[in-house]
């Protein structure tokens, strides 16, 4: 007995099952989310954790790069500009105001211009595996720089520009340059 509970206990630690009085134990679908976010306490160093983040977002999104270069639609490309808008016009209240609120906001628009970037490729795991990535920006971040800001607009904007010109290859230079250039160092 001790054996067995011990072991649905561990199934229940990594969500395969569940436990409800009077009911017994069900199995539960896949959720890759809780899998994902189980791996964070498997490294307890932040910086480690964030590098290591940042390697698998570079990898994964340029991976996928030309599935979602391919799968680009009008209206994605003007989702995606209208959120280079947003990000330019945050930077331009947070440098008036210093406020923490509009850096929240500003990471939740880098977000949302990810996840519309993939949107269309049709791979559910790599969709939850890019929200994995910024849930953990989102709660282990630490504060980022008004060039860093700059840079980051700058980094979507050319995004942006190469989708609206219909060139992969600008499109692939511009992934790259995001990666590549003037990542947060934490």
């Amino acid at each position: 007995r001790n054996v067995l509970r011990e072991a649905i206990k561990s199934l229940e630690i990594t969500g395969a099952v569940h436990s409800t009085p009077g009911v017994g134990i069900v199995i539960q679908e896949f959720n890759t989310d809780f899998f994902l976010s189980n791996l964070i306490y498997s490294i307890s160093d932040e910086d480690q954790l964030h590098k290591e983040i940042e390697e698998l977002r570079r990898v994964l999104e340029l991976g996928f790069a030309k599935d979602a270069f391919d799968r680009m639609t009008e209206k994605g490309i003007a989702l995606l500009s209208e959120k280079v808008v947003t990000m330019e016009e945050l930077f331009n209240q947070i440098k008036r105001s210093h406020s923490s609120v509009y850096g929240v906001k500003f990471a939740e628009t880098d977000a949302a211009f990810h996840k519309i970037l993939f949107q269309d490729v049709d791979n559910r795991l790599l969709k939850s595996i890019i929200e994995f990535f910024w849930a953990c920006d989102r709660y282990y971040k630490v504060k980022t720089t008004h060039s860093n800001m700059e840079l980051t607009v700058e980094k979507h904007q050319r995004i942006c520009h190469a989708l609206k010109a219909g060139s992969y290859s600008d499109f692939y230079d511009a992934m790259q340059f995001h990666f590549n250039v003037g990542y947060f160092k934490r």
